[in-house]
């Protein structure tokens, strides 16, 4: 995982997953990639989940979660018109662009539906004793797996989570 982490980027995840392709043909194991990305994920993720998931994994600080539920709770919008400004809209999903904080909320949200797509599938590309299946920076994927039907046992795992977090996967 490359998350938005300081001397991190798109190159990183690229040579992880070539290493892992490259190794296995070394032993003549066969890898399958299935490279995908989420229809506008930093819209979106479910503020209500997000709230959910931070709850969830409680960290030392309680009140952070709450200054962040409270920063992204009963967000309203406007939108410019002819004639001045439309009334107030309510925003229940996506974060905010600009925001500091929303890289790091888009990846609570993300990872959460990672795990609970790949928590207990043993499909994957086995390295010293761990079960490698997806290789993600922002909101590009590859998932990896050593047979096609493990990759397609992922696939469809990962497009039934996705949904029921109010995501979608790009089919482009």
């Amino acid at each position: 995982m490359f998350y938005f982490r300081k001397g991190r980027g798109t190159r990183d995840a690229i040579v992880a997953l070539r290493l892992l392709y490259e190794r296995n043909l070394e032993y003549n194991n066969k890898v399958y990639i299935c490279y995908f990305d989420n229809v506008k994920a930093f819209l979106s993720c479910r503020l209500d989940q997000t709230n959910d998931i931070t709850a969830k994994h409680r960290s030392r600080l309680e009140r952070d979660r709450k200054w962040i539920w409270n920063l992204y709770n009963k967000q309203v919008a406007y939108v410019r018109i002819e004639d001045g400004m439309s009334t107030a809209c309510t925003i229940g999903r996506g974060v905010r662009q600009g925001c500091s904080l929303s890289p790091l909320l888009y990846l609570v949200y993300d990872e959460a539906v990672i795990r609970e797509a790949t928590d207990n599938m043993e499909t994957g590309i086995s390295v010293v004793c761990h079960i490698i299946n997806t290789i993600r920076y922002a909101d590009d994927k590859a998932v990896v797996a050593n047979s096609q039907k493990g990759l397609q046992q992922l696939m469809d795992n990962l497009n039934k989570v996705t949904r029921e977090f109010g995501m979608k996967i790009n089919v482009k």
